[in-house]
């Protein structure tokens, strides 16, 4: 399934099946965990789960949705699943919230308590982002702060380590096959092959360096590359890790003219798509080389995923 959330309605692209109308998708997390929801899914599929309207998370199903839990407030900005069936929530002011499979609601205080987080400054808003977060398949967690680094957790979030600096004004991570972790940054695209331990950076092949979104696919990255937060020009790229990017093309714009945002790119098994604030989503079913338009005049697309 290829599942679009824009700022008034939830589909399965695949299949034009509208799971919800007059709400906001704010994320999507798709799970590995065989049974419970999983159940309720096409075989092919992998558990999904959505965050709504900032506030209720529900569980999709292969043609409903399950409401798991009303959050405290409609302050949720992200969404990761973990292991076990649980679910990690980042919050306005750079909290963290867990999320059970039974729908009990847990603080991570340990987060707040993380050194340095009083120096945050957030250029678009009064106090820092959790703009993005994700879990590899080994269960270590990263926690994106716009603008406060990335910081990692081995422990399930008793304890944090901050592993990209504040000063690389990062705006999405996303974790792939083994320790491959990766972000989009304003100073370009960073890896990590042994679950942020090291980093590699790069621009090498983009137009210009600020970068707002990533997906990985094994060992293929999606870049999204503009010239800054107002930019007029932004474009996607791919590459191999290691080597330069190369612009999407094929079917696809050469250039857009706003930035390509955070939760817009996802790619998986040589599937990848990419959706725009005005509307349209573009797929491509061999790793990027060509494209169509397979959706457009939606509102605006704020995230999207396969399952």
């Amino acid at each position: 399934m290829l599942l679009v959330g824009t700022t008034a309605h939830l589909e399965d692209l695949d299949r034009s099946y509208f799971y919800a109308d007059d709400v906001s998708v704010t994320a999507l997390a798709v799970g590995s965990f065989a049974g419970g929801v999983g159940s309720l899914l096409p075989s092919s599929s992998r558990p999904v789960w959505s965050l709504l309207d900032g506030e209720r998370i529900v569980a999709l199903g292969e043609f409903d949705v399950s409401p798991l839990v009303r959050l405290p407030s409609a302050t949720a900005q992200s969404l990761a699943a973990v292991s076990g069936g649980g679910l990690l929530v980042g919050l306005e002011g750079a909290h963290l919230l867990t999320v059970s499979r039974d729908g009990l609601v847990g603080e991570l205080p340990s987060f707040d308590a993380v050194a340095g987080r009083d120096a945050w400054k957030n250029p678009s808003a009064s106090t820092p982002d959790l703009r993005s977060i994700t879990a590899t398949s080994a269960d270590v967690w990263f926690a994106n702060v716009h603008v406060g680094g990335v910081w990692r957790s081995g422990d399930r979030g008793a304890s944090w380590q901050d592993v990209i600096p504040p000063e690389a004004d990062v705006h999405e991570v996303v974790a792939g096959d083994g320790g491959c972790v990766a972000v989009a940054a304003a100073i370009g695209f960073g890896w990590s092959k042994d679950g942020g331990d090291t980093w590699q950076w790069t621009t090498d092949g983009l137009h210009a360096a600020y970068s707002r979104a990533v997906a990985l696919d094994g060992d293929t990255a999606f870049v999204t590359a503009s010239t800054g937060p107002e930019t007029t020009d932004s474009r996607l790229y791919r590459c191999r890790l290691g080597d330069s990017f190369e612009l999407c093309s094929g079917g696809l714009p050469e250039s857009f003219p706003f930035n390509l945002d955070t939760g817009s790119v996802a790619a998986s098994a040589g599937q990848v798509a990419l959706g725009t604030r005005d509307g349209r989503v573009f797929r491509s079913g061999d790793s990027g080389s060509t494209w169509s338009l397979v959706a457009d005049r939606l509102r605006h697309v704020r995230v999207l995923c396969f399952s």
